[in-house]
């Protein structure tokens, strides 16, 4: 009977040892499985954070269109840039072609139609005074002529004052505007000079005097313009160096031709009435360089 209560308690005890052993083999386990997943989610956790921190590389794309929005001459992805651009002016020379045209038309239409006339222009320069008074009287005598060349040196002129004052820039007007207004004060200063010397001759009682100057700046002015004509032409349609070199020329001419005017109108007057450099100098000075220092300055006031 002890023996088998002996038997029942140690069985007991057994059972309890097992249980005991089997619940602390189980809890270990479950102790050691929770560590191991809080560690692996933490250690997952951390490892997702560095990735997210790094850097992406752009993943190199092949297309047409990915590789041209990257070019770096072509700044698709940057800021725009704001400009202003103001369109550019068309400029035409149709209206200077045309008006080049019709001078030399008309140069050509004096030349033909009137060739004794243009001859005896020019042989004023190299005649002597003996002969000189019968070429006078065959130019006087054609007054059509001398009134269409005159006309052609007032148009010359006109053009040539126009396109310097476009090269240099001194005026912003319209091509007719501008030419219209050269051509008028042209008029305007040859018109008032003779009405000017003709009544000074009839004050003084040398209306012979006075003609024969008016006939010398006659002469002078019409050359002038057929010799300005081609020197405009290669000045109208020439590039910046050319029509640098074609203005030296023209300045060169036209000064030339003003100190044959006043050479000879100065060896004129003095024997007709005994003037000296003086007066002349005077008269120069009154009549010939203030009004165009006045013209000149009204033109910058005005027009500059």
């Amino acid at each position: 009977m002890r023996i088998g209560i002996s038997l029942i308690v140690f069985f007991i005890c057994l059972m309890q040892g097992l249980f005991a052993q089997q619940d602390s083999i189980g809890l270990a386990q479950h102790d050691s499985i929770g560590i191991a997943q809080k560690d692996s989610l933490r250690q997952a956790q951390q490892d997702s954070i560095a990735i997210a921190q790094q850097p992406i590389k752009p993943w190199p794309d092949t297309a047409t269109y990915q590789k041209i929005a990257t070019h770096p001459y072509l700044p698709l992805n940057k800021p725009a840039i704001v400009m202003m651009v103001e369109y550019k002016t068309k400029s035409s020379k149709d209206a200077l072609f045309y008006t080049v045209v019709f001078l030399v038309a008309l140069l050509g239409f004096i030349k033909n139609g009137f060739p004794k006339y243009f001859q005896n222009l020019f042989k004023l320069f190299f005649q002597t005074s003996l002969r000189q008074k019968q070429t006078k009287e065959q130019l006087a005598q054609d007054s059509f002529a001398s009134l269409l060349i005159n006309l052609l040196f007032l148009l010359s002129t006109g053009l040539f004052i126009t396109l310097v004052i476009i090269f240099y820039q001194w005026a912003d007007l319209p091509f007719w505007l501008l030419y219209g207004y050269v051509f008028a004060t042209l008029a305007i200063i040859y018109l008032g000079k003779y009405l000017f010397i003709s009544f000074a001759g009839w004050v003084f009682n040398n209306t012979a005097a006075a003609a024969s100057y008016l006939f010398l700046v006659a002469v002078v002015n019409r050359i002038m313009g057929v010799v300005l004509l081609p020197l405009t032409i290669l000045l109208a349609f020439s590039v910046q160096p050319v029509a640098l070199v074609v203005l030296t020329i023209a300045f060169g001419v036209v000064t030339l031709l003003f100190i044959y005017r006043y050479i000879v109108s100065f060896g004129l007057l003095r024997s007709d009435l005994q003037l000296n450099p003086f007066h002349f100098f005077l008269y120069l000075c009154a009549v010939e360089i203030l009004p165009m220092a006045l013209i000149y300055k009204v033109l910058v006031d005005n027009l500059g």
